[in-house]
C-alpha cells in the first residue's frame, strides 16, 4: 500500500539554517484503533530554532485515518536535533500510512527550502468495547484562556453600551461572528482586548497575547479574565500545562487589582508611611551615634603608624633581593645574545596518487637547531576542500640533518573527491632557547612564536575507477564494510510493522552525506566515536517468512576492487490474530 503524500507544505515560521534533515517515528507500531501514539518530527542541521512554535498538523492528514491533538505540541532540544511531539490516535482499522510531511524554512540568503520526514506505517488493530468517535481525549490539556465576551456592559470595568454608536456595535456582532484578533484590534474598550488576547492564544501568539494583557491590566487591573490569559500564555510559551501565576503576581494580587490611578494612591501612600518612619528612625540613629563616639575616644589605640610604615619597609627590603638575585643570574644570558632561530618545513604525501575515500597520510618534517625546543605545533593545509582528518596525527622518529634536529609528523587524512593541482601546509608553533650555567641550573634565555610555511608539493587525488563499478554504487569506501540486522520483534500477525535497524560499521570509510541504505525511512544515529551508523526501516511483514535482503556495494581501497556487504534475512514467526 503506497503513503499519501501531501501537497501541501508546512511553514516553520523564524526558523533560518542550511541543509536541513528530517525524520519522523511513533513511539509503537503495532496498536488498536484509537490508542494514543507518540509522534516525534526532529529537525537536524545548522539552524535557528529559537523561534519555532509546533505547527499544526491537524489539518495536513486525513480525518478518517489521524486524529491530531495540536494542542499536545511540544518542542524540545534532543541531541543535534530539534525535536517537536504530538498525541496521535488512528481511527480505523487496518494499515495506516502517517504521511511524509514537507516543511518549509528559510535560507541565509533568504530563499525558501523544503525539508520532507519520511512516511510512517502503523498497524491498527481491532478494538473491543470501544467507540471511535465517542473517546475521550486523555492529552495534557493546555490551561485555556476566558471564553469569547459577546455581550457587553456584563462586566464592572467593562464598555457602556450607550456610548457606542450603530456602526461600532454592528462592527463588533461582525467580530463575533468571525472572532480573529485582528477582526477585536479595531476595538479598544477592555472586552475587545480580551477578546483579542484570547484569539491570539487560540492562533499560537503568545507573545501578542501577553503584551495585551499587561497593557489592559495596567487600565482595569489584574481580574480573573486577566489572569487566565496570562496563565494560558505562559504555558503555551514554555509548552507546560502545569504552569501557574508567577509568585509575585500572587503575591501582590491585592495591590494588582487597581487599576493605574489606585496603583499610584498606594504609592504615595507608602512613601508618607516611610517618611513618618524615617524621621524616628533618624533621631534614634543619632542617638546611637553620639554614644559610640563617646565609647571611641576613650579606648585606646592598639597599634601606631610607627609599626605599620616598618613592616612596609621591611618587605620593600625583600623585594629589593629577590629582583637583584633574578638579575644576577639572568644577565649572562640575554635575549640579544642568542642567534636567530632559523625554522624550515617541507610536506610529502605517501601516497604518490590516492583514491577517493583511500585513507593515507602527509608527513611534515620541522627542522630547527638543537639547542631549541618546539611545542604547540599546529598544521593547517592550503586546501581543506572535502579533506578528511582520519585519525590522531602521530609523531614519527626524529632525524638529524648535521646540526639541527628534524622533527617529523604523520597526519592520516581521505579525500572525498577528486583533487588535482599543488598543496603547501602552514607550521604555527612556539621555539624557546634553553641554556645552562657553569652550576647546572636551567635558564630558558626567550620562548617566541614561529610561523613557516612548506614548499608546494603537486599533488592528486584520482576518482574511483568506473571498470566494474555496479549500478547502485551511492560512494562508500572502506577497507572491509560490514552490515547488520537488529528487528524489534520477530514473532508478528501479518500487516505488523517491523522496526529494522541496520547496523553499518565504516571502519574508517568514507560514507557519502544522506547516504540511506535501500528502502530505509532516516539515519537514526551515530556513534560518536564514529565506530557505527544506525539506520531505521519499517518494514510491514506481509506474509514473507523472512526479512528482505539489503545489499550495499562499496569500495576496497586495499584490494583495488567493489564488493558488497549485505544483510537481513532474518526469520519471522507468524502467529493468529487476537
Amino acid at each position: 500500500m503506497l503513503g499519501v503524500f501531501l501537497l501541501a507544505v508546512i511553514e516553520l515560521s523564524g526558523v533560518t539554517g542550511s541543509r536541513l534533515t528530517s525524520r519522523a517515528f511513533f513511539d509503537a507500531h503495532n496498536v488498536k484503533v484509537g490508542d494514543p501514539l507518540i509522534l516525534t518530527v526532529d529537525f537536524i542541521g545548522d539552524a535557528d530554532f529559537s523561534a519555532l512554535h509546533p505547527p499544526r498538523l491537524s489539518k495536513m492528514v486525513s480525518a478518517k485515518d489521524w486524529k491530531v491533538d495540536d494542542a499536545s505540541a511540544k518542542t524540545d532540544t534532543y541531541r543535534d536535533a530539534r525535536r517537536l511531539t504530538y498525541r496521535v490516535r488512528p481511527m480505523r482499522e487496518g494499515v495506516l500510512y502517517f504521511p511524509a510531511v514537507e516543511f518549509s524554512y528559510t535560507t541565509p540568503q533568504g530563499a525558501k527550502a523544503i525539508v520532507r520526514a519520511n512516511e510512517i506505517p502503523v498497524h491498527a488493530k481491532r478494538a473491543s468495547n470501544v467507540v471511535v468517535e465517542g473517546m475521550d481525549e486523555d492529552f495534557d490539556a493546555m490551561p485555556s484562556p476566558a471564553a469569547l465576551i459577546v455581550e457587553l456592559g456584563k462586566k464592572p470595568w467593562g464598555v457602556k453600551v450607550q456610548s457606542l454608536g450603530d456602526d461600532e456595535l454592528f462592527a463588533w456582532k461582525k467580530a463575533c461572528s468571525k472572532p480573529t484578533a485582528d477582526a477585536f484590534s479595531q476595538f479598544s474598550f477592555p472586552e475587545a482586548k480580551l477578546n483579542e488576547a484570547r484569539c491570539a492564544l487560540v492562533a499560537g501568539e503568545w507573545s501578542r497575547a501577553m503584551q495585551i494583557y499587561r497593557k489592559l491590566e495596567w487600565r482595569i487591573g489584574q481580574t480573573e479574565e486577566i489572569e487566565r490569559g496570562i496563565v494560558s500564555a505562559l504555558a503555551l510559551k514554555y509548552e507546560n500545562p502545569a504552569v501557574e501565576l508567577p509568585v509575585w503576581r500572587q503575591v501582590m494580587r491585592p495591590l494588582l487589582r487597581f487599576a493605574w490611578l489606585g496603583r499610584v494612591l498606594c504609592v504615595i501612600a507608602a512613601l508618607l508611611i516611610i517618611l513618618l518612619l524615617s524621621r524616628v528612625f533618624a533621631k534614634v540613629v543619632k542617638l546611637f551615634a553620639s554614644l559610640s563616639l563617646i565609647v571611641l575616644t576613650l579606648v585606646p589605640l592598639q597599634s601606631s603608624a610607627e609599626d605599620m610604615f616598618d613592616m612596609m619597609e621591611r618587605q620593600m627590603q625583600e623585594m629589593r633581593k629577590q629582583i637583584d638575585m633574578m638579575d644576577c643570574e639572568l644577565s649572562p644570558f640575554s635575549f640579544s645574545r642568542q642567534p636567530p632561530v632559523k625554522i624550515k618545513a617541507r610536506a610529502q604525501a605517501l601516497s604518490s596518487r590516492p583514491m577517493v575515500g583511500e585513507v593515507f597520510e602527509f608527513v611534515i618534517s620541522i627542522e630547527s637547531p638543537k639547542r631549541v625546543t618546539l611545542s604547540d605545533i599546529r598544521i593547517t593545509p592550503s586546501e581543506t576542500y572535502s579533506l578528511k582528518i582520519a585519525g590522531k596525527p602521530r609523531n614519527l622518529q626524529d632525524e638529524t640533518a648535521g646540526s639541527n634536529v628534524v622533527k617529523r609528523i604523520a597526519i592520516p587524512v581521505r579525500y572525498d573527491a577528486p583533487l588535482k593541482g599543488k598543496i603547501h601546509f602552514t607550521v604555527l608553533g612556539s621555539v624557546s632557547s634553553a641554556s645552562s650555567r657553569g652550576n647546572g641550573m636551567m635558564q630558558f634565555s626567550f620562548s617566541r612564536t614561529f610561523r613557516t610555511a612548506t614548499s608546494p608539493i603537486d599533488f592528486e587525488v584520482a576518482p574511483l575507477p568506473t571498470v566494474g563499478q555496479p549500478s547502485d554504487f551511492s560512494g562508500l569506501v572502506s577497507e572491509g564494510l560490514r552490515f547488520h540486522e537488529m528487528c524489534d520483534i520477530l514473532k508478528v500477525e501479518t500487516n505488523d510493522v517491523v522496526c529494522i535497524t541496520y547496523r553499518l560499521y565504516p571502519n574508517n570509510a568514507h560514507v557519502p552525506e544522506n547516504f540511506l541504505p535501500p528502502d530505509s525511512a532516516f539515519e537514526m544515529a551515530r556513534d560518536p566515536k564514529g565506530k557505527y551508523i544506525d539506520y531505521r526501516r519499517f518494514y510491514v511483514a506481509d506474509g514473507a517468512e523472512k526479512t528482505p535482503i539489503v545489499s550495499i556495494p562499496y569500495y576496497d581501497p586495499r584490494s583495488k576492487a567493489y564488493h558488497r556487504v549485505e544483510t537481513g534475512g532474518t526469520r519471522l514467526t507468524y502467529v493468529p490474530a487476537e
